[in-house]
């Protein structure tokens, strides 16, 4: 049996993977551990700063919230606090999925037992995954309300990919993807568009079969783009590259949560969708981001992700009636007019030629 720590429901956890930069030329720079060891003598941060797989990179996880508006409280403080604490040891923070010029195979793992049994396991594909994300947990009240509401998050798990794009460029190249980084995610074992299931029954005994062969050790060594989290008794959406804006990140949570309450009000069942049509929508998302092609898995209409988001936000009417959190998904509109963090690095990069200017844009406009 895989037990499920049921929590009060559409409480919320955000996880946000940030990279730790030089000053001076603004690439990568294994500060991690050295953040870390200063945070953890700050009593409000101790619990919740991170290590991750490389040491350019630094997590923050918020404390169980009850709504976003509480989120965004703690991380304000709390992110501030980092950025501080990162400026004093000589480092700087950075918000996005990719970081466009440094070399995958110049990074260092974090010296930890499990990153490092990875990265021997993985070979060239970990030394490539040098990616950061954000994380959504959302409080499920019972294992089948978490597995009906992870049935609909998997077919929409596109609309949130494209509009948090932020990984254009790979060690100083253009990809000719918004989304970089869910393609890199996509060559790990495990990991990527995850299948259906009729029953949490039924999660439940492939989750058992892996562990008894050993092909996972842990449930969470399943890396799908949204997954059932039995031991936190959340559901966590982890298909987002990382917003560049804040005020996106809470909008990105603030969707999210919206979309939980409207299929666990509404409780219908989800279509049947081919595979193919699924991994068509993803592939849209990364590779051409908001003027990609979505299949409606319910109307079966094809269009652009922004004329989708359009529908979506119809669709969630009942959740933000009942959320209360309808003004926090604003920027999400701005960012279907003027683009998301991967256009803003495109266009920068094509005006100066240069990723310095681009970081260093994208780093002032963080709070804004």
């Amino acid at each position: 049996m895989l037990p499920f720590k049921e929590s009060p429901p559409f409480t919320l956890g955000i996880e946000i993977e940030l990279q730790v930069l030089r000053p001076g030329d603004l690439s990568l720079a294994p500060g991690g551990p050295v953040i870390l060891n200063r945070a953890l003598r700050e009593p409000e941060l101790r619990d919740f700063v991170k290590p991750e797989f490389i040491r350019s990179m630094i997590e923050l996880v918020t404390p169980v919230c009850a709504s976003v508006a509480e989120a965004e409280k703690w991380l304000r403080e709390a992110l501030g606090k980092l950025w501080q604490i990162a400026e004093e040891k000589g480092f700087r923070l950075y918000a996005a999925s990719l970081h466009p010029f440094s070399r995958a195979s110049e990074q260092k793992v974090w010296e930890d037992p499990r990153y490092e049994a990875l990265r021997e396991e993985l070979q060239i594909v970990g030394r490539r995954f040098i990616s950061q994300g954000l994380h959504i947990h959302l409080g499920m009240p019972s294992p089948e309300d978490c597995l009906l509401a992870y049935r609909w998050f998997r077919l929409y798990t596109p609309l949130f990919l494209a509009f948090t794009t932020s990984s254009p460029f790979y060690e100083g190249e253009f990809t000719g993807f918004y989304s970089y980084r869910s393609k890199l995610f996509e060559a790990l074992p495990l990991a990527g568009y995850p299948r259906d299931f009729k029953s949490y029954r039924e999660f439940e005994a492939l989750v058992e079969l892996l562990l008894a062969q050993r092909i996972i050790l842990q449930p969470r060594d399943l890396w799908w783009d949204v997954r059932p989290h039995p031991l936190f008794g959340t559901l966590e959406l982890r298909v987002c590259d990382l917003p560049g804006r804040f005020s996106e990140i809470l909008a990105v949570a603030a969707l999210a949560r919206a979309w939980a309450v409207t299929v666990l009000s509404e409780r219908e069942e989800p279509p049947e969708v081919p595979m193919e049509v699924l991994r068509y929508n993803k592939w849209q998302a990364a590779r051409h981001g908001l003027a990609g092609f979505f299949v409606d898995p319910v109307t079966g209409r094809r269009n652009t992700f922004r004329e989708i988001f359009r529908e979506f936000l119809f669709r969630c009417a009942g959740g933000f009636e009942e959320t209360g959190e309808r003004h926090y998904v604003l920027p999400l509109e701005r960012v279907a007019e003027e683009g998301t963090s991967a256009h803003r690095q495109v266009n920068l990069y094509l005006e100066s030629q240069d990723f310095r200017d681009v970081i260093s844009s994208l780093q002032g406009e963080f709070w804004s």
